[in-house]
């Protein structure tokens, strides 16, 4: 699946901003600038400079411009809760070295526990992963991914410990569009204390992740268990309209 042209652009300005070209609170060029730098019109800038501001990397200011509002935090990585992006991505993104371990893959049928929890339809059949994630030599996180197969029909071993948002996008041409998210901390199960560097704690971060794809069909169903020391994300809030 071909890159769009405002997500080149968007990635291009968010990797200037966390290097530091464009330090915290100073303004990006122009629209026209920009369009003028990348060769592209100033409909494709405006969209990447607004999956920017989505983010939380930018900010409009009437009358001035596009102001940087991104401050890199040192102390701990960060994931991102609010935009879409594979592990592997997020690696690159901050800098540590991602590795993954598929434990299992088998064939499944959404039972009504299921489909309670994750808005995949009872009775469908689903392709279940669990894979073990090891950021920087240590195991962090343990996933548990669920995919429905009429949408997601297989996923090789080389694809499930590298990247499936890749092999997704790239081979299987699915558009992964929007996903809604559910952070809690829960108790260490048997599983966890097992395969996970829990630092002597007895309790992990909980990511549920319910993702849907350009036709809106829910797809898939993830279960991630962080190990504390790993259990960092950052999201941009904007004011809701106030209510009366």
């Amino acid at each position: 699946m071909a890159t769009a042209k405002y997500e080149e652009i968007y990635s291009a300005l968010r990797t200037g901003i966390e290097r530091g070209e464009y330090p915290f609170l100073s303004f990006l060029p122009s629209e026209n600038s920009l369009a003028h730098d990348f060769g592209i019109s100033r409909n494709t800038v405006r969209k990447a400079l607004q999956y920017l501001a989505s983010q939380g990397y930018v900010q409009a200011m009437q009358g001035r411009g596009i102001q940087v509002i991104f401050r890199q935090h040192h102390q701990t990585s960060h994931f991102l809760l609010t935009g879409i992006e594979s592990l592997a991505e997020a690696g690159r993104r901050l800098g540590i070295e991602v590795r993954t371990r598929l434990l299992e893959s088998s064939m499944m049928t959404v039972d009504a526990d299921l489909a309670g929890r994750s808005g995949l339809p009872e009775g469908a059949s689903a392709l279940a992963l669990t894979r073990l994630r090891l950021l920087d030599g240590r195991p962090a996180i343990m996933d548990r991914n669920i995919f429905l197969t009429e949408v997601v029909p297989q996923i090789p071993t080389k694809a499930a410990e590298s990247s499936v948002y890749a092999y997704l996008e790239n081979r299987l041409g699915v558009g992964i569009v929007s996903s809604c998210r559910l952070a809690t901390i829960e108790p260490a199960d048997e599983e966890d204390l097992q395969y996970l560097d829990l630092s002597g704690l007895d309790c992990v971060g909980v990511v549920e992740s319910f993702s849907f794809d350009s036709a809106g069909v829910p797809f898939e169903y993830t279960r991630s268990r962080h190990a504390p020391r790993t259990f960092s994300f950052i999201s941009t809030a904007q004011r809701l309209p106030a209510q009366r």
